[in-house]
């Protein structure tokens, strides 16, 4: 393989001391601090990168996402930026060409005849910011192309050979699963789907080949319900029809084994032991009708409306005045406190007595209009887009998602102090499932079944959905 470079270090790069790296075997950017680098072995390049700068593959429609030391094999075709910092950021804006950060772009080519070093080169790649970025190791070398033939007459050994080969596929499929689900969900599904479509492929007359081959099948079909396949397929830990005809429940809060379920249409919580399956009505009040949410704060449970919040007791509830906010986004508590979404003035505010103080430090606003909030000790923020913002004690803290959606609604956004992951409700049928370090844990579609409220069950380290169809499902968290 051939390459044709095309220098573009801009002037920003230049007065931060970036040059070229250009010896036999290696190409790459570097200053005083930072290297950016590709280091060629015949048909096999290796990264390495030290400091912020980026490592980008483009192979026919996908961008991928080289990481320090991936290694495989370059193919003819292919397109290599390695970016700074600022160029990185520019060529997310859809920069291809004038730079004022340090970026060299590598193609990749058999044609001998035509290597050249070319300045301010013009890529003919349109712009497009919403490219799909997947892990490089994966457009590297683990991309399945190849599909098992059909069924033929085969010997025992035959059969137990065909059979060993695809398990080796579907795990190098499950490998690359893993990895790319973190930065594109969709992409990582339809690697699922392939994997499915290779077991089907597969033809043995054997019956204990035959038992492997629907275990493998149930395993990838697990898979695709966790990477966004519609299904509603999972666990019911109870039916709310039980309770009363059609399920009539709006929202929920967890507290251990009891889930508290209130509904506008009947006025009244009421509680479900999931462990017991027993099932007791706590309050029936007209005041419930009029709630926006329900959420738990240490020992108890509230209920809260535009201009109160109330606490839920046996036949009872005890009402507490609040200022009333038109945009509100949520409410929810921490050791005895209340925090409020004020989406009126872009703050979460703290409430004393009444009305409520800043609680984000003096400059410090919401970025975007705010659809949910959780807290575990740190206040989570869930914004209409579908980005979560992490705060603590009144600062934001850098919190960067591996994969964001684009959505149209959001909602319901929970955790707890005892789970590392977060929770919320997207386009009303789907539940998003990210690490609080950022990456993306899952994706549940519902498909046509409407997601009525969530909750975290922390003692099975999963995600309790209630459903329009009145059941309570369980979504394990692996």
């Amino acid at each position: 393989m051939e390459y044709r470079l095309s220098r573009l270090i801009g002037l920003k790069a230049q007065e931060e001391g970036w040059d070229e790296i250009r010896l036999k075997n290696k190409i790459g950017l570097k200053n005083s601090s930072e290297i950016i680098e590709l280091q060629f072995n015949r048909e096999k390049i290796t990264v390495k990168i030290t400091g912020n700068g980026e490592v980008l593959i483009k192979r026919g429609e996908i961008l991928a996402k080289l990481r320090d030391g991936n290694s495989g094999e370059i193919k003819e075709g292919d397109e290599i930026w390695l970016l700074n910092e600022i160029a990185k950021n520019e060529f997310e804006r859809g920069e291809r060409e004038n730079f004022e950060g340090g970026a060299i772009k590598i193609e990749i080519f058999k044609n001998k005849t035509n290597i050249f070093i070319k300045e301010n080169s013009q890529s003919l790649e349109k712009n497009n910011n919403k490219t799909n970025f997947v892990l490089g190791f994966i457009v590297l070398g683990l991309l399945i192309t190849g599909t098992i033939l059909g069924y033929q007459k085969r010997t025992q050994n035959e059969q137990k050979n065909i059979i060993e080969e695809t398990k080796n596929q579907i795990s190098k499929i499950k490998t690359e699963i893993e990895g790319v689900k973190m930065i594109n969900i969709e992409t990582a599904l339809q690697l699922a789907k392939e994997a499915e479509s290779i077991i089907s492929e597969i033809k043995v007359v054997d019956k204990k080949y035959n038992e492997e081959l629907e275990e493998l099948k149930k395993e990838i079909e697990e898979i695709k319900k966790g990477l966004g396949e519609e299904s509603i397929d999972y666990e019911i830990v109870y039916d709310t029809g039980l309770i009363v005809e059609g399920g009539k429940f709006k929202g929920m809060t967890v507290f251990d084994n009891l889930v508290y379920l209130w509904s506008n249409d009947l006025g009244q919580v009421n509680s479900v032991d999931i462990k017991l399956k027993s099932t007791e009505k706590i309050v029936s009040d007209d005041r419930i009708k009029l709630w926006l949410g329900i959420f738990s704060s240490g020992n108890s449970r509230y209920g809260f409306d535009h201009k109160k919040i109330y606490e839920i007791k046996r036949n009872n509830l005890v009402e507490r005045e609040i200022k009333e906010i038109n945009n509100l986004g949520e409410i929810n508590g921490w050791n005895g406190l209340f925090y409020v979404l004020n989406n009126d003035h872009q703050k979460i505010e703290k409430l004393s007595g009444k009305n409520g103080i800043d609680w984000l430090k003096e400059g410090i606003n919401l970025k975007e209009e705010a659809t949910g909030m959780a807290i575990d000790g740190d206040i989570w923020v869930l914004g209409k887009s579908g980005k979560i913002y992490h705060y603590s004690r009144g600062e934001e803290i850098k919190y960067e998602m591996s994969f964001i959606p684009n959505l149209t609604t959001t909602r319901s956004l929970k955790t707890t102090g005892e789970v590392n992951f977060l929770a919320f409700v997207a386009d009303n049928n789907t539940i998003y499932i990210y690490h609080k370090d950022g990456t993306i844990l899952g994706k549940n579609n519902f498909g046509k079944t409407i997601i009525n409220d969530i909750g975290i069950e922390t003692q099975n380290r999963a995600v309790l959905v209630l459903a329009s169809d009145g059941k309570i499902y369980r979504i394990k968290i692996k």
